[in-house]
């Protein structure tokens, strides 16, 4: 199986993205006019025009899909995502699938690749590690994969799969296992996402220590909604993308041969 290099392979037409992350056209015309789609790098404007995605494109996408399939409405499902993806993207640039870590794991495989490399994209670290890796098994959670929960259809929380430390928030002493983002609220074309931060409000706890009191709690409102939630759901992010590239790299590989 061949790898991609810088260019065109690294790219993604509107039907490798739909079918790799289970959308259907009628799905992502739909995004696109509520401005919900992934950001295409080249193509018409218009409905039902030809587009071409880059792999953070591609990577929100598969988040979307994966939302979908877990029973989510496709706008809280898109809403979400692109919540999400602007979170990750100001702490690692796009969406974590997690290969960068797996490609510091196989150091040797990304030495004196050459200025052709496309170090900073996650389809080709994927993609080499599947040529270059013979027990590599994409396919399954790894160490460092980045979690979504959500307690019946309403609160979400992050965490990450195999952490096994507490992480530091809001000033709890203990630190949290899990860590409060959004609020869904209400259902179709009226859904919105409320921002944990922007329920508390300003997190200047010296200027405002009012809210280090409302953080707190609402801190245990998300937690206690996880313990006793009737339905939760419990989303691999990065096993979800990386899924989703070896559909891509699948349905590839017979043209590459």
């Amino acid at each position: 199986m061949g790898r991609p290099t810088k260019g065109s392979e690294l790219q993604f037409t509107s039907r490798e993205l739909g079918q790799a992350v289970g959308l259907t056209a009628r799905n992502i015309g739909f995004l696109q006019e509520q401005r919900l789609a992934p950001a295409a790098i080249h193509g018409d404007a218009g409905r039902g025009g030809h587009r071409l995605y880059n792999s953070a494109a591609f990577a929100h996408a598969a988040l979307i899909g994966a939302l979908y399939l877990a029973g989510f409405e496709l706008m809280a499902a898109a809403r979400l995502a692109a919540a999400l993806a602007d979170d990750f993207a100001a702490m690692y640039g796009q969406l974590h699938s997690n290969l960068q870590n797996q490609a510091r794991a196989h150091r040797s495989l990304f030495s004196g690749v050459g200025a052709g490399a496309a170090l900073d994209d996650d389809f080709w670290i994927y993609s080499r590690l599947v040529d270059g890796v013979d027990d590599y098994r994409p396919d399954l959670p790894e160490r460092g994969d980045a979690i979504v929960e959500i307690a019946d259809h309403e609160f979400v929380l992050t965490s990450t799969f195999g952490w096994k430390g507490k992480t530091m928030w809001m000033g709890l002493k203990d630190g949290v296992d899990y860590v409060p983002e959004y609020r869904i609220v209400g259902r179709g074309a009226g859904v919105e996402l409320l921002s944990f931060v922007d329920e508390v409000g300003s997190l200047d706890f010296e200027a405002y220590p009012e809210n280090r009191v409302r953080a707190h709690e609402l801190t245990h409102k998300y937690l206690a909604a996880r313990e006793n939630a009737v339905a939760l759901t419990r989303l691999n992010m990065s096993l979800a993308i990386r899924n989703a590239f070896g559909r891509v790299l699948n349905e590839r590989a017979p043209l590459a041969a």
